[in-house]
């Protein structure tokens, strides 16, 4: 896991990751100032996803209109993590909610944000064996692994049949 960690870091240098053991905590003691973001397709989301989370297409490119849709607009400071099955979305996201924060925007607008991507994404997340839950909000362990390649990162019985 850790060499694909390291391309997708460098790959989206902007891109601020935040470990797992992090967020679980944040879910646990501020979830009323966390939003979760689950960047891949409805199927992947379908299968599982962090309690919470709100889909967001991958290819979502108009990311004042996010903001917008989301209600973060002079939400204060707001904790935003964006993940994916292995990092690559959801550090391709975070880097674009993170290019609206510019000095400019003043303390009311996107700039109050802190946008993170869950390190490893939901197959390292599944692979620690934390929670997930399914579309019915159902306890479940597996995950969809996005592609045959990304497969290989979640362990067997963590991987769910595509």
């Amino acid at each position: 896991m850790e060499p694909v960690t390291e391309w997708i870091r460098h790959r989206f240098p902007l891109a601020e990751n935040v470990s797992p053991d992090m967020v679980e905590q944040w879910m646990k003691e501020n979830r009323e100032r966390l939003l979760l973001l689950d960047v891949r397709s409805p199927a992947e989301y379908q299968v599982s996803h962090l309690q919470g989370a709100i889909r967001v297409d991958p290819e979502t490119t108009n990311m004042g209109e996010l903001v917008k849709t989301l209600g973060l607009e002079g939400s204060g400071c707001q904790t935003v993590v964006c993940y994916c099955t292995a990092g690559y979305h959801g550090s391709q996201m975070a880097q674009r909610v993170r290019s609206l924060s510019t000095p400019e925007q003043g303390p009311e607008g996107a700039a109050s944000l802190k946008v993170y991507n869950l390190e490893g994404g939901l197959a390292k997340w599944a692979n620690e064996r934390r929670p997930l839950v399914d579309s019915e909000g159902r306890p479940t362990s597996v995950v969809h692994p996005y592609n045959t390649v990304w497969a290989q990162l979640v362990e067997p019985e963590h991987r769910a049949t595509i």
